[in-house]
């Protein structure tokens, strides 16, 4: 199932807590081509504690899966990290290097 926008429902849940303790659940749900859909659940830990310094970003991650349907649908790439910039921006790195920004809709 598609919103009117053509996105696929997702909903991010970033929770406070101490290095090592999971903090953000991202769980997506859509359809699948040919399939009856797909229901995925994403967990990553808060890498560090921020230095506290001003401007200094929130690093979380790498995720992992923890309900995948059908696994195929939810396989991991490369280990991620997430930073929370400054701005509100939430910026997704991989571990080779590429790199996307999410803004708030």
């Amino acid at each position: 199932m598609r919103t009117k926008d053509g996105y696929s429902p997702r909903r991010l849940v970033i929770k406070q807590g101490k290095a090592g303790d999971t903090v953000l659940v991202l769980t997506a749900d859509g359809a699948a081509k040919g399939k009856r859909g797909y229901h995925c659940e994403f967990t990553a830990p808060l890498a560090a504690r921020p230095s506290g310094a001003a401007g200094s970003p929130l690093r979380i991650g790498p995720s992992s899966v923890k309900v995948g349907r059908p696994k195929s649908s939810c396989t991991p790439g490369a280990p991620t990290t997430l930073t929370i910039q400054p701005d509100g921006t939430l910026r997704r790195a991989t571990a080779g290097g590429k790199s996307l920004t999410y803004k708030r809709g």
